[in-house]
């Protein structure tokens, strides 16, 4: 569900919710989004959303209210942590990879103090999946100053999680990262493939990355963030998913 400007937010959620449970054959819906939220629209979400929301909690035709940041344009997550502090949602949907954690910092230590569900989205996408993208997604943090300029190949710059970091491919150290991740309750993943979700099930299943391979990720891309500004790059941030 994303954020709009309808005159009538409760007719047009009721409408879109039942028309929902019609096509999907149920009586309710686990948990309600609203989607893509970026700060300046908190305060219409949180006012014209959320009672609806919770009376179509009240009525069983959703179990959880939930709210999903607008990551790419906010990768220090303002928004969710406005959220947090409100306290008022059940699930939050926040873009983390072992390129931006800066999730566990500022996210994951209040929704665990305040039992709020955390889905993780974002744990690989296009920026991890494809070389020549990962290259420039790398090469447009440090130019951000999210990266230390110093801490990266800047040819192969994950070539550290294969072999010494046991994994096979950087799609699947990165699947591993986000599932083990403390504060993570689910990772995302999608794709119209069925061999290609297996290879996304089986990366999920998989041990922890190696505490010295953590070590490294966290010392190139865990530290303080520099300039506060979008991820968005020409070539690292398509919308693909892997």
């Amino acid at each position: 569900m994303l954020v709009s400007d309808s005159e009538n937010p409760e007719r047009e959620i009721r409408r879109s919710l039942e028309q929902s449970l019609k096509q999907l054959r149920t009586d309710y819906i686990d948990i309600y989004h609203v989607h893509g939220v970026d700060l300046k629209d908190y305060g219409y979400a949180k006012e014209r959303f959320l009672p609806v929301l919770k009376k179509l909690r009240a009525e069983g035709k959703i179990r959880a209210i939930g709210i999903t940041e607008h990551f790419v344009e906010d990768p220090t997550h303002t928004m969710l942590q406005q959220s947090l502090q409100d306290n008022c949602w059940d699930v939050i949907m926040v873009g983390f990879n072992l390129l931006v954690p800066y999730a566990r910092r500022n996210i994951f230590p209040l929704a665990k103090k305040q039992d709020v569900g955390v889905i993780g989205m974002y744990a690989v996408r296009s920026g991890l999946s494809q070389p020549a993208r990962l290259k420039a997604l790398c090469q447009s943090l440090v130019e951000k100053g999210f990266v230390a300029s110093d801490s990266l190949n800047s040819d192969e710059p994950l070539d550290f999680v294969i072999g010494d970091g046991g994994a096979l491919t950087v799609p699947e150290a990165a699947y591993r990262f986000c599932r083990h991740e403390p504060g993570m309750d689910v990772v995302l993943t999608g794709t119209g493939n069925p061999e290609h979700l297996q290879a996304n099930i089986a990366s999920i299943l998989k041990p922890p990355l190696p505490d010295s391979i953590l070590a490294r990720l966290e010392r190139a891309f865990g530290g303080p963030v520099g300039e506060k500004g979008s991820l968005r790059t020409t070539a690292g941030h398509a919308e693909s998913k892997a």
